[in-house]
C-alpha cells in the first residue's frame, strides 16, 4: 500500500521577511521568526505522529530554508532514527537566485547528518527536469508522485516549497510551516496519480484520532 504523505512548506525565509519578497537573495536561510515557526510545527506534529522509525522517511529539498526547517522542526523524528533524504526533485520552481541552491559540498558540510547521496548530480543547475518552464515543473510533479507512490514506508514526510506544492496537489496555497496529510486516490496505479488530502479530523488515518486537540497549522 502506498504511504501516507505529509507535505510541509518551509518556514519563513529571509527572501520573504515581512511579506516583502526579494528574489535576489541567493539561497536564503530562515529568519528568526522562521525558526520560531519550526518550534510551533514540532509541538503540533509530534503528538499526532503515530508511525515508527522503520515505517517513516523524511525527504527534503536541497535549499537552505527547507534543510533548516527539517533541522529545527523535525529533530524529534531524527532522534528516533528516521533518516533524512535530500532530493533535487523537491526544489522550488523558479530560476531566481532565491530558488537556486548552494553547491552540494557546502550543504553536506552544514548538514552532515542528512543523506545527500540521492541528489541528482546536475544540482543546482536549473535544466531538464528542474527547468523553470511550466512543462518541466508539471513533469517533475508527475515524477515525484510516482516516486512517492512506490515508496515502501508507511509515512513519508516531505519539506518543500509553495510553488512546487501548487503543482503537486490541489488546494489552497500553503502557509509557512503548514502541513497537510494525503493518501493516493484509489484505482490510479497505472495512470496519472493523484494525492487526496485526508479528512482534517483524522489527518493521519490512524487508530486514534490525534487531531482533535491539534488543528491543522495554518487553518
Amino acid at each position: 500500500m502506498a504511504p501516507v504523505v505529509i507535505l510541509i512548506r518551509h518556514a519563513e525565509g529571509l527572501h520573504s521577511k515581512y511579506r516583502a519578497h526579494d528574489w535576489s537573495i541567493f539561497d536564503p536561510k530562515l529568519t528568526v521568526k522562521g525558526i520560531e515557526q519550526c518550534k510551533v510545527l514540532a509541538a503540533e506534529l509530534e503528538p499526532r505522529f503515530p508511525f515508527t522509525r522503520e515505517e517513516s522517511l523524511i525527504v527534503v529539498s536541497p535549499l537552505a530554508r527547507t534543510l533548516q526547517t527539517v533541522q529545527h522542526s523535525l529533530p524529534w523524528l531524527q532522534a528516533r532514527g528516521v533518516p533524512v533524504e535530500v532530493r533535487a526533485e523537491w526544489q522550488e520552481t523558479t530560476a531566481n537566485p532565491c530558488d537556486v541552491g548552494a553547491a552540494l559540498s557546502e550543504l553536506e558540510a552544514d548538514w552532515p547528518d542528512f543523506d545527500f547521496s540521492k541528489v541528482d548530480p546536475v544540482y543546482p543547475e536549473k535544466t531538464g527536469l528542474y527547468g523553470p518552464s511550466e512543462e518541466a515543473i508539471q513533469n517533475r510533479a508527475s515524477v515525484v508522485r510516482r516516486w512517492l507512490f512506490e515508496r515502501p514506508e508507511k509515512c513519508v514526510v516531505v519539506v518543500t516549497h509553495s510553488g512546487f506544492l501548487r503543482r503537486l496537489v490541489h488546494g489552497p496555497k500553503y502557509q509557512n510551516v503548514e502541513y497537510r496529510a494525503y493518501r493516493f486516490a484509489d484505482g490510479l496505479a497505472e495512470g496519472e496519480l493523484e494525492l487526496k488530502e485526508l479528512n482534517k479530523e483524522r489527518p493521519l488515518e490512524h487508530e486514534e484520532d490525534l487531531s482533535s486537540k491539534h488543528p491543522r497549522i495554518g487553518a
